[in-house]
């Protein structure tokens, strides 16, 4: 028996190239294994008590929670995305573009907290506020290499756990992901890099990176992060979010950008303008000189 390469799947009207059924599925795994490989146990590397860069206070109330982190970098762009695209979207594949965008979306963030947590664990350096969470015993020498479990005297063994999950930060890299694709798709949507268009529209869909800039900044304010760890996720959710939008759409400065890469329906710019001419006509078929 031959097997499809572009599709292992049997499904019926072979409906799962086009709808990527492949794709939700892959969602679907990572959706649920994320939590475990989240709070798996992360490697504890060796830390001196006198070291500076992990002496910074442990602040308990963050600029950006881990609940408001989900819905700046996820809920946002998925309601704009929603919002928008069933404004400009054509109704001949309205449907579609909702599906695949938000499905390009939710991939996205979804693969990228799944990459995020599983370097963090495997690296498991320590964050800048180590030593607040630690709380080492009294009386230690200096410049002498201790584990956690030999000189940590907190009761509060998850806080310390986390305290070894700082690279790459994961409030940066979903950022990056969520509110980076959220960019791209505004440029497609929006036709920014069509010559013909005002400015005004570039600088509306810059607005989701101003946003990822902040939120990865604030983990450098409240000490949860270095700078070096804001910057590798920044970049890795910023790949991701583009290696995905790419998967979903077309290049931004693509005649069509706004019409997904599998959309088989006949809509285009110009097609749009009749399709618009032929909707107002219905509305008033006479026009003066009918009349």
């Amino acid at each position: 028996m031959n097997i499809n390469r572009l599709s292992f799947m049997r499904t019926p009207f072979n409906i799962a190239p086009k709808w990527r059924v492949e794709d939700v599925l892959l969602l679907i795994i990572m959706v649920v294994l994320n939590y475990p490989i989240y709070y798996q146990e992360p490697f504890q590397r060796q830390f001196y008590i006198n070291d500076l860069t992990i002496a910074h206070p442990y602040a308990t109330t963050q600029r950006v929670n881990d609940f408001m982190l989900f819905v700046y970098s996820f809920v946002v762009p998925f309601l704009t995305i929603l919002t928008i695209g069933s404004i400009l979207g054509d109704k001949r594949h309205l449907i579609f573009i909702l599906y695949t965008s938000l499905l390009g979306l939710c991939l996205a963030w979804f693969s990228t907290s799944f990459l995020t947590n599983f370097i963090k664990n495997w690296i498991g350096r320590l964050r800048p506020d180590f030593l607040a969470r630690c709380e080492p015993q009294e009386g230690l020498p200096l410049d002498t290499l201790f584990t956690a479990i030999e000189v940590c005297t907190t009761k509060n063994h998850e806080r310390l756990l986390d305290g070894f999950r700082t690279t790459p930060s994961g409030h940066s890299s979903e950022s990056f992901a969520g509110l980076g694709y959220l960019y791209f798709w505004l440029c497609g949507q929006l036709l920014t890099e069509s010559p013909v268009v005002p400015i005004w529209r570039k600088m509306v869909a810059f607005l989701p990176l101003l946003g990822a800039s902040l939120i990865a900044l604030s983990r450098t304010q409240d000490y949860r992060h270095h700078f070096v760890d804001v910057l590798l996720g920044s970049i890795l959710g910023y790949v991701m979010g583009h290696f995905f939008y790419r998967r979903t759409f077309p290049a931004i400065d693509d005649p069509l950008s706004f019409k997904p890469l599998m959309d088989d329906s006949d809509v285009t710019l110009e097609g749009m303008i009749s399709h618009q001419r032929i909707s107002d006509e219905e509305l008033h078929p006479l026009s003066d000189d009918g009349l």
